[in-house]
């Protein structure tokens, strides 16, 4: 009974007087069953996270060199999860993050998932909004003949630093010609037409590349 009190206490919290969502990453703040564990179709690394007191931070093979994460041990940084509450219509999510080394945190947006040979969640068609030390990068995701492939969709340059927190910002506003994207992090911001987002989404948070940290979690409908 203790349990259950602490958990309908926890999903009021995160759920908010509107039924947006307001997930704080602190220790004991957030429940792992309102969330999908997702894996990447680029490679067979299963991620997971590590809870700090603060926040969330990706798991990161600790053999390895800062720039070996940014190259050929990339795979074993992947951490991805989306929330099981899907973004129905327009919709702004944020997520305050920030990166030890160069990047990459980033929030993604899936239309759907699907699964690999053993069953687990994969990505498919998705889109990620990446922050990282030069600027800000969208990139969209295809799943074509079973196999992903990708393309920059849109970008800004900008410098951000190691070691501090942002707040990344992604407004979307479907419109008759697909939907607008706004982008907003800290004095950057940039926007750019999407014809092909399809409405109701996963949304949710990616670590990669290095070791990222991830504060909080918020979807506003």
């Amino acid at each position: 009974m203790k349990q259950a009190i602490i958990a309908l206490m926890i999903g009021l919290t995160t759920m908010g007087m509107a039924g947006e969502l307001n997930v704080s990453f602190a220790a004991g703040k957030w429940s792992e069953q309102d969330w999908i564990m997702v894996k990447s179709p680029r490679w067979p690394n299963i991620g997971s996270w590590i809870q700090k007191e603060d926040h969330i931070e990706n798991k990161v093979p600790e053999d390895a060199t800062k720039d070996e994460m940014l190259g050929r041990r990339a795979p074993e940084t992947y951490t991805c999860m989306v929330h099981k509450k899907r973004a129905e219509g327009n919709f702004t999510v944020s997520s305050k993050m920030d990166f030890e080394y160069r990047m990459a945190p980033l929030i993604v947006l899936a239309p759907e998932l699907g699964k690999d040979a053993n069953g687990y969640p994969e990505l498919r068609e998705h889109w990620e909004i990446v922050l990282y030390d030069e600027g800000i990068n969208v990139w969209h995701h295809q799943y074509v003949d079973g196999k992903p492939v990708w393309h920059c969709a849109a970008f800004t340059k900008k410098e951000f630093k190691a070691g501090v927190k942002y707040d990344l910002v992604v407004k979307v506003d479907y419109n008759k010609y697909g939907a607008t994207i706004v982008v907003k992090c800290g004095d950057a911001m940039f926007a750019f037409l999407e014809h092909d987002l399809p409405k109701g989404l996963y949304v949710g948070i990616t670590g990669c590349e290095g070791r990222n940290g991830f504060y909080d979690f918020v979807l506003k409908q």
